[in-house]
């Protein structure tokens, strides 16, 4: 048995969905005063490259 669906109206109702939470998170970012595209400070310190404590040094500790 064939169970037809009609995509049109789901594929509609799927995008206003989106829609309407996408305006919701970008209206309550504004009225809270954030800037609803950047990214959260505390998320920054994954993207930055670690420093070694010699800062290129090679650590005398270790013998080669």
């Amino acid at each position: 048995m064939l169970i037809l669906v009609p995509w049109k109206p789901v594929v509609i109702v799927w995008g206003l969905l989106s829609a309407m939470i996408f305006v919701g998170y970008v209206g309550s970012s504004l009225l809270a005063g954030k800037n609803p595209f950047a990214m959260e400070q505390h998320h920054t310190h994954g993207l930055h490259a670690h420093r070694t404590a010699g800062h290129g040094t090679r650590n005398k500790s270790i013998p080669e």
